[in-house]
């Protein structure tokens, strides 16, 4: 037997899905789940071996919500069932241990299927997607660490002088915002791009927009 949670706000969707695969053999249906929070509570109620989890939820993400579901159970085996995913989020999830993925449009057979090889330890994802998917992970560690590069080797002044950059100040205006001399501006700013590797002020902007640091 089968123990099948469907997470899933549109509530039309979820009970159209629940009433088709209730009668299925082989499968127990728990009672719906609107929301993670929902899907939490009943993954420590009914323990399901398998969950449809859609990304769209209130609140707490689809894909957030999979690292919870599995430190509450390891053995359930989590499934992706969303109709829009982008390839940062199906990494996200891939990170977070699911199974694998179906679209909201596959036919009812083929979500059968996922959920009963799912059930039986079978990972859905097909190798070179599996691969593309692990690679675009290694990345995204990659840009991780350098964001902690970067934050690291700023020091708390470069990173006002970096603000105010960010904020189109020049050198007059960055050291009158921050009582320094403008000799002083001046080598702070070359100190940023040395070290965010720039050639432009510009150039530390965008490098620095994208990495995260201009929030600091």
């Amino acid at each position: 037997m089968v123990r099948l949670l469907i997470v899933d706000d549109h509530i039309a969707v979820a009970e159209s899905l629940h009433a088709l695969l209730s009668r299925e053999p082989g499968f127990e249906l728990t009672p719906i789940a609107p929301d993670a929070e929902t899907a939490l509570r009943i993954v420590r109620e009914t323990e399901p071996d398998v969950v449809l989890m859609d990304q769209g939820l209130p609140g707490m993400s689809g894909t957030d919500a999979v690292a919870r579901v599995l430190e509450i159970r390891p053995a359930t085996a989590v499934i992706m069932f969303s109709g829009s995913m982008t390839e940062d989020d199906l990494v996200t999830a891939v990170e977070s241990g699911i199974r694998g993925y179906v679209p909201k449009g596959a036919r009812a057979a083929d979500v059968v299927s996922a959920v009963r090889r799912a059930a039986a330890g079978e990972i859905l994802l097909a190798p070179d997607e599996l691969t593309r998917l692990l690679r675009r992970s290694r990345e995204r560690s990659r840009q991780r660490l350098e964001r902690d590069r970067q934050v690291a080797s700023l020091t708390p002044r470069e990173r006002e002088v970096l603000r105010l950059m960010a904020k189109a100040q020049d050198v007059p205006a960055i050291s009158d915002a921050l009582g320094i001399t403008a000799h002083t501006a001046r080598g702070y700013i070359q100190n940023i791009l040395e070290k965010l590797q720039a050639h432009s002020r510009l150039e530390a902007v965008i490098r620095a927009n994208e990495l995260g640091l201009v929030e600091q």
